[in-house]
């Protein structure tokens, strides 16, 4: 119980942070196109983020590929930024 708890609450967190990008995602349309992309992906994940808050257990795939996706694009971009 406490662990699912744990987890509803860094759901809503991550969530919340995500779907925070909107805000900014307005500013820089016209200045970065592909900023903006991803900027919009990341407001759309944490919309979807907020929606599994409720229920983890039904959610599991998209909690686990969004966990699954961010371990090797951390590498890549460290990987990349210490290369340039």
């Amino acid at each position: 119980m406490r662990r699912e708890r744990a987890l509803k609450v860094v759901l809503v967190l991550v969530g919340l942070l995500f779907s925070a990008a909107v805000y900014p995602l307005m500013m820089m349309v016209k200045q970065d196109p592909a900023l903006a992309m991803m900027m919009s992906l990341y407001a759309t994940l944490g919309v979807f983020l907020l929606l599994a808050a409720r229920n983890p257990s039904e959610h599991r795939s998209l909690i686990a590929s969004r966990h699954g996706r961010a371990l090797p694009t951390r590498h890549l971009w460290l990987c990349r930024y210490f290369l340039i």
